[in-house]
């Protein structure tokens, strides 16, 4: 147990684990919020994203957050306006399209076997936290 600020509404609660990060109410509110667009979506199936917001007042930045996450499955509504975080491709759920989540499983792969990465996976610029740097640092100071 440990006392976190609640990342909805601020206030200081006792969360039972780490991966907690709203309050009691707020956790409520967000559940009452979440069945009220899935009910919608049941009812609407090929709604828009605007029309879900318009029609339930639920913020568009919170059902992409669902969507990422993997609550929400929206697989009937077509552009849903995310992008894959690694090669910009229209998806419909979670942070990466298929290729690239295979692309990064299959160097994570050799990089833990000990070979390089594909070549068209490695950047030229070393800017940012690399991933892989870390692990291969980490395995020769070893």
């Amino acid at each position: 147990m440990a006392l976190r600020n609640c990342a909805s509404c601020g206030k200081l609660f006792d969360a039972p684990s780490s991966s907690i990060r709203l309050c009691l109410q707020c956790e409520m509110d967000d559940q009452k919020q979440f069945d009220k667009v899935k009910e919608y979506l049941k009812e609407h199936a090929t709604a828009t994203v605007i029309e879900i917001t318009k029609d339930t007042g639920v913020g568009r930045k919170q059902i992409y957050e669902w969507v990422r996450t993997g609550r929400l499955d929206v697989a009937g509504i077509h552009d849903l306006g995310l992008v894959c975080e690694g090669c910009g491709e229209s998806i419909n759920t979670g942070r990466f399209c298929v290729q690239c989540a295979a692309r990064m499983q299959q160097d994570a792969k050799r990089l833990l076997a000990g070979q390089k990465p594909q070549s068209g996976a490695r950047r030229e610029k070393k800017t940012g936290f690399h991933v892989a740097d870390s692990i291969v640092r980490r395995r020769r100071d070893d």
